[in-house]
């Protein structure tokens, strides 16, 4: 016997969890699907050719759940089945179909406003914080009545799951940025070093190449007199006579 179930769950945000952070990981299908502990395979196919007409355009998973049978592991197996996803601005939408009449619709959405933020209406009767970002999650499921705990359990796990997926990413994408501005300025610090280093350099080498020596603004000397003949002369004044130089020994009195 089939069984409706229709739940919504609102989860607030921590405050340092921002808001492109939320949907980044919503938006990564990957992520979401590996959400389920049952997991162990999943790849991208083609739309099904009995898929409704409004999903053929979606983003179309093939995904294999390894699933229990007994306590302990004593009986196990796999199911395989598609699952559709369709992005959205404040969220994601999918819609599962699973073996033994299992049908979920699953709507993620990012509510709620920052400081600064126009405040954004809140519907009545969620319970949805006044103030911050919060995620809700709308289910609407379609399952064998024997199945419903099990499956509205898993959906709660996989649930609190995301937020902390979240947060790690947001704490991880913040270190990045920190690490990457830190690296920016120490690049920055040395080019600026190098580039004054090089400024003084070519400030000596100017001074250098322009400084003043003592003889640089005397006139270099003329042409020799035209009489010599363009040669230099040289002549000797007469010392006179010459002394007498005494030969032989000198007798000292």
């Amino acid at each position: 016997m089939s069984k409706r179930t229709v739940f919504t769950t609102i989860t607030p945000l921590p405050a340092e969890l921002p808001r492109s952070t939320v949907l980044s990981v919503l938006h990564d299908h990957a992520e979401m699907i590996d959400l389920n502990p049952l997991v162990i395979d999943r790849f991208p196919v083609a739309p099904p050719e009995t898929c409704p007409a409004d999903e053929a355009h979606c983003t179309w998973y093939q995904i294999t759940d390894k699933l229990s049978y007994l306590p302990g592991g004593l009986a196990t197996g796999k199911v395989s089945y598609h699952a559709a996803f369709h992005d959205l601005p404040k969220g994601l939408q999918t819609h599962v179909y699973a073996p033994m009449g299992l049908e979920i619709r699953e709507k993620w959405t990012l509510g709620g406003s920052l400081r600064g933020e126009a405040r954004e209406p809140v519907e009545l009767g969620l319970g949805a914080p006044a103030d911050g970002l919060y995620l809700r999650e709308d289910v609407d499921m379609r399952c064998n009545v024997l199945m419903t705990a099990f499956v509205r359990k898993t959906l709660r796990r996989a649930h609190g799951m995301l937020v902390d997926k979240m947060l790690a990413k947001a704490r991880a994408d913040a270190g990045s940025a920190t690490a990457s501005d830190t690296t920016a300025s120490n690049t920055t610090a040395s080019n600026t070093t190098s580039n004054t280093a090089h400024q003084q350099y070519q400030h000596q080498q100017y001074q250098h190449q322009h400084q003043q020596y003592p003889w640089d603004d005397k006139p270099l000397p003329g042409p020799p007199p035209a009489e010599l003949g363009g040669q230099a002369r040289f002549e000797m004044a007469d010392p006179g006579p010459r002394a007498r130089v005494p030969q032989g020994p000198v007798e000292m009195e």
